[in-house]
């Protein structure tokens, strides 16, 4: 009953070119929702967060700021239908390529055995390769429905999301089209793919150290120390307030924010080479920056009182 309810929601608002889009990228991840359900979901929490946003502004903050609400309900729906998808969608590209090796080499094997290219699939798609099963059991149900195979894996180097897949299954029906020896086809593929990994994982020993110093800088120094400061500027003496005005706590909420966005992209940059690679990690590191910012004006009132 939620899930049709949300449905409905869904198709009201959106038009169907926008659904169409979020099923295509909900097909790279593991989610077994219908994309409607989870527009439908998306549209409500933003709502919430919008809501909430808008009644922490009218208590705490001048009137102007109720103008962040309609934007927190934007970036919560952003950060769902985008973040949250191209996040998963990674996630599941990783496993998939960290056990597509192994089942080139089992493919490989299996035709050296003399059988078949539809039962060399038959026999990855029993084997226990998670979602790389579940894919290839895809495979071959669409060839049985008569959908070409060169077709069917082209469709699933698509949905992996990754680059890695699409080049190896470029190859792989480049092989097939031209009628080489596919079983030395998949081995060159699974070696060549195993040499990417190997670079790969240098590539993130190297610049693990980097990585960690922007998580604990942006995410938690910065944010606590500048929290600290706002949070003692608002106490006041002899019924005087001292320090910086009430406004500067805004803006330095909104620093600490920017800050972690920009840190996010780093992030992509220095683990992926990629600066959209980082798109993922911005909304949460602006949520996790926040959260610590206001954890230390917390921990000034509890230390602290406000008037001395």
């Amino acid at each position: 009953m939620l899930s049709q309810m949300l449905a409905s929601l869904a198709r009201r608002v959106f038009p169907e070119k926008f659904v169409y889009k979020i099923e295509r990228k909900m097909d790279s991840t593991k989610l077994r929702l219908s994309a409607e359900t989870f527009l439908g979901a998306s549209l409500i929490i933003s709502a919430m967060a919008a809501i909430a946003t808008g009644v922490v502004c009218f208590f705490y903050g001048p009137w102007p700021f109720l103008l962040l609400a309609p934007l927190a309900g934007a970036l919560a729906f952003f950060g769902l239908s985008k973040g949250l998808l191209a996040y998963l969608a990674q996630r599941r590209a990783a496993e998939l390529e960290r056990v597509l090796p192994d089942a080139l080499r089992q493919m490989s094997s299996t035709l050296r055995a003399g059988v078949g290219i539809d039962s060399a699939l038959e026999d990855i798609a029993r084997s226990n390769y998670g979602e790389l099963s579940l894919e290839f059991e895809r495979v071959i149900t669409e060839v049985n429905k008569g959908r070409p195979l060169v077709n069917a894996l082209l469709a699933l180097s698509r949905r992996s999301c990754s680059s890695l897949y699409q080049r190896a299954f470029q190859l792989i029906v480049e092989g097939i089209e031209r009628g080489a020896a596919l079983a030395n086809v998949l081995d060159s593929v699974s070696t060549d793919i195993r040499e990417i990994q190997a670079i790969q994982r240098e590539r993130k020993a190297a610049t693990t150290q980097q990585i960690m110093f922007l998580y604990a800088v942006a995410l938690f120094a910065a944010p606590f120390i500048v929290g600290l400061t706002m949070g003692v500027s608002s106490i006041s003496v002899g019924g005087v307030k001292i320090g910086m005005a009430a406004e500067m706590t805004t803006i330095a909420m909104a620093y600490n924010a920017i800050q972690a966005f920009i840190c996010g992209l780093a992030v992509g940059v220095l683990r992926y080479g990629k600066i959209s690679k980082g798109l993922v990690y911005t909304i949460p590191f602006m949520i996790i920056a926040t959260v610590v910012f206001l954890l230390a004006g917390c921990v000034v009132d509890f230390l602290a009182p406000r008037s001395i």
